[in-house]
């Protein structure tokens, strides 16, 4: 490999910077890589849209199953123009089979499904990897490379679907007529739904051609970065570089000493560099003026003689014990803590109900009810019945309701606040009354609701049946 012919600047970087790299490579050079590219694609995807004219579909199933052969003459095309000149279409179609036969069958067959694909490829294809050797070879190079190739594989995957969807859209949406009232809700569905047609087809052809260039040119970059971190080029160019310079330097100087001898002065004696002399020249590049700052967190705890590899009077079973008895420990003092903490809650929650009892005061009015004992009739059921004779069951309802709840919170100190609603004080008093007189407050409450809030007259008979059975449930002789 001739390093000192590359055409791209061999520095370390990350995974996005050596993507961004391929991009820019694809930019540099995109005429070769296009025209081998439709020179190949255009001639197959033409063929197979004949022969399968029918099933449309099973064309362009195909012709992405075969995606990979094509990929294979663009990076032919992509490392002949890295390291040199790249090479006309004559000379790739001529070479065809140096790059189309090595690992053809694997390519198509079980590493068709390699989403890092783009990166491994010149393991076989350029550095001829096989077997053992070629899985050895391709775990190395993913080491820290394969999380950029998947993403890419992904990352470009979408770009192609996004391209045929808007190609498709667009002809739906310019061609008069092609989209009916009736079917726009369904246009965005249409890739997928619609049965597969010739302009589906072309626009596939052109989703892949626009991308697949890139996608293979990105992976390339990934595989010379990693070629690059592991082999240091950087290092063994630096060292080229410096040994041009110095056989330049011997070369004027041997000119000085000839110059000297001519002129009869002794001769001046040509200055050679040490080997560290030399290291220090390669350190002064500029590639290797970059700095970075790391921060790691470092194990203080041991001695300077366990440290060393020293030998230590405790023994690993007496360190395990310790380890054991300190968290068993901790465990200890955290459920200690814990038990502590619920306590307090406890106790807490118990005075806070204990003082709230004790400073509680029976609501003068809810749901705008006056509640006092004074404001209601000395017999409410009776009251109520003759309201409900003459007609009046909203106040006859009003009546009972505003009886039961007064019994609730002075006779029964059901606690009811002013932000409570009807379920409250259902669910309130079911903790304080029987299972009869819970069944006749529910009737109660639902009636009264009904009246009030949905403005439903209730029948006369209902209204007469909640005063008759009123004292039964709320009078005052059934205190306790």
């Amino acid at each position: 490999m001739r390093l000192e012919s590359l055409a791209v600047s061999v520095q370390p970087r990350s995974g996005w910077q050596a993507i961004d790299l391929g991009f820019r490579i694809a930019r540099q050079w995109w005429r070769p890589l296009w025209t081998v590219w439709f020179a190949l694609y255009l001639p197959v995807a033409l063929l197979l849209a004949l022969l399968l004219r029918e099933r449309l579909w099973y064309a362009t199933l195909l012709l992405w199953w075969l995606k990979p052969l094509f990929d294979r003459a663009l990076m032919h095309v992509v490392s002949q123009a890295v390291f040199g000149v790249p090479p006309a279409l004559r000379d790739t179609l001529r070479n065809a089979r140096q790059w189309l036969r090595p690992g053809c069958v694997g390519t198509l067959l079980w590493r068709r499904a390699d989403l890092a694909r783009s990166m491994m490829l010149p393991v076989v294809q350029l550095e001829g990897q096989r077997g053992r050797a070629a899985r050895a070879r391709r775990k190395v190079l993913g080491r820290r490379m394969r999380g950029y190739a998947v993403w890419l594989t992904v990352v470009c995957a979408h770009f192609e679907w996004l391209l045929l969807y808007g190609f498709a859209l667009l002809h739906l949406w310019l061609v008069p007529g092609a989209v009916e009232a009736d079917f726009a809700w369904q246009i965005y569905l249409y890739p997928l739904t619609e049965p597969w047609s010739w302009s589906d087809m072309l626009y596939y052809v052109l989703a892949v051609s626009i991308v697949e260039p890139f996608y293979v040119c990105a992976g390339f970059s990934l595989y010379l970065n990693r070629r690059a971190s592991l082999e240091a080029w950087d290092i063994e160019l630096a060292l080229r570089r410096l040994a041009q310079r110095l056989t330049r330097a011997a070369g004027v100087a041997a000119t000085v000493l000839l110059c000297s001898l001519a002129a009869f002065t002794p001769p001046a004696e040509a200055q050679t560099l040490t080997p560290w002399e030399a290291a220090a020249e390669v350190l002064k590049e500029p590639d290797f003026q970059a700095y970075r700052e790391e921060t790691r967190w470092v194990y203080r705890g041991a001695s300077s003689a366990e440290r060393e590899g020293g030998a230590s009077d405790v023994t690993w079973l007496a360190k395990a014990a310790q380890v054991v008895a300190e968290f068993a420990q901790g465990v200890v003092w955290v459920l200690l803590g814990l038990l502590v903490a619920f306590l307090l809650h406890v106790i807490l929650r118990r005075r806070g109900s204990a003082e709230g009892a004790a400073a509680y005061a029976p609501p003068h009015a809810l749901f705008g009810l006056d509640l006092r004992p004074e404001s209601l009739p000395a017999d409410i059921a009776a009251a109520a019945a003759e309201c409900a004779r003459q007609g009046r069951m909203r106040e006859a309802l009003s009546l009972l309701y505003r009886g039961a709840l007064s019994a609730l919170v002075h006779r029964y100190q059901v606690r009811l606040t002013a932000g409570d609603t009807e379920a409250d004080s259902l669910r309130r008093a079911a903790h304080v009354l029987d299972s009869g007189a819970e069944r006749y407050f529910a009737r109660l409450v639902q009636l009264w609701t009904q009246t009030a809030y949905a403005s439903r007259a209730p029948h006369a008979e209902e209204v007469l049946s909640l005063c008759r059975e009123w004292a039964r449930h709320f009078a005052a002789e059934r205190a306790v």
